[in-house]
């Protein structure tokens, strides 16, 4: 009995919503995007090849770190390495020559190339 007396008094005390038409609009900054990013957040932290090295890790702690035991994990790791780099160098090369590519993975330079194209209006 008591705790229904306590929820309904919680439910008599609640505030009421503000009317949207007593609440009138201030803008403060004008409404529209910039026509620039920064490239602040642009700073991926891409991780190459976890689960080779959790193999490759586990391989090691189980012949207590000797290398000679663990090389087909260590040629298995260096490999997915290589492809991973080379992924990383052609991506950069396209970045550095200023294609855009379609897709929504845009860097903050081909995205403010591409926001040059269709400025707002002043």
């Amino acid at each position: 009995m008591r705790i229904f007396s306590v929820l309904n008094a919680a439910n008599r005390k609640a505030r009421a919503p503000q009317n949207e038409k007593d609440v009138p609009f201030q803008e403060i900054l004008p409404l529209r995007l910039k026509n620039r990013v920064s490239g602040k957040s642009d700073s991926s932290s891409d991780v190459a090849c976890l689960q080779e090295m959790s193999i490759l890790f586990a391989c090691l702690k189980d012949n207590d770190f000797v290398e000679k035991f663990c090389h087909k994990e260590i040629s298995q790791f260096k490999k997915c390495y290589k492809v991973f780099m080379d992924g990383k160098t052609a991506l950069k090369a396209t970045v550095n020559q200023g294609i855009i590519t379609p897709g929504n993975n845009l860097n903050y330079r081909q995205l403010n190339k591409y926001m040059r194209l269709f400025p707002n209006p002043k």
